[in-house]
This record gives C-alpha cells, structure tokens and sequence, in this order.
C-alpha cells in the first residue's frame, strides 16, 4: 500500500508538470494558481518556487516573485546563481538584490 506521502509528492508533481503547460501555453494567472497549488503539496520543491517567483515578476507581483526566489535559495542554494545569470546582475550588486545569507535564512522561514 502507497503512503500518503507518495500520493501528496505525485499530486504536487502533476499541479508543477500543469503549471509548467500553461506558462508555454502563455498562461501566466494560471501558471501562477497552479505552482501555488503544488507548493501547497510540495512545500520544499525549490524549483517550484524559482518558476513561481518568474511567473509573478512576469504578472508585476515583484514583492511576492523575490519571496519565491528567496525561499528557492534557501532550499537551494544553487537557484541564486540562476537568479544572477537570469538578470545579468553585476556580481557587487547580487547580494544587495538577493539579500545575504542570513536575511534569506530569516526571510524564508
């Protein structure tokens, strides 16, 4: 018999593989509903959290897009590097954008 878990984790996949459709179909609202739904599933899926953060910047929810960034990172620290690459920041000016490691840590909590 499957866990709950396995069952929370696939229906978490599926909302991400669906948010992941509609932002090629160029649905961005939706996209946006459907990453909130598999976080809701899925809370430490970091790359949710990344699209997620894309998809607001995208809507102009700049606030809300750098809290998905910046809870990326924290589980994940590799997704700052892709922030960095992302929007060509000059590396003197990332920390100030992104924030330093221990305002993330207090921020994603």
């Amino acid at each position: 018999m499957e866990s709950t878990t396995y069952w929370t984790k696939k229906k978490g996949q599926e909302l991400f593989e669906q948010a992941l459709a509609f932002e090629a179909e160029g649905k961005t609202a939706e996209a946006v509903d459907a990453y909130q739904k598999s976080l809701v599933e899925c809370p430490r899926n970091g790359q949710a959290h990344y699209n997620l953060g894309i998809a607001l910047a995208t809507t102009g929810n700049i606030g809300q897009a750098l809290r998905s960034w910046q809870r990326a990172i924290w589980l994940d620290p590799g997704f700052k590097l892709e922030l960095i690459k992302a929007f060509d920041i000059a590396d003197e000016l990332a920390e100030e954008v992104i924030g330093d490691e221990e305002e993330l840590w207090a921020k994603a909590a």
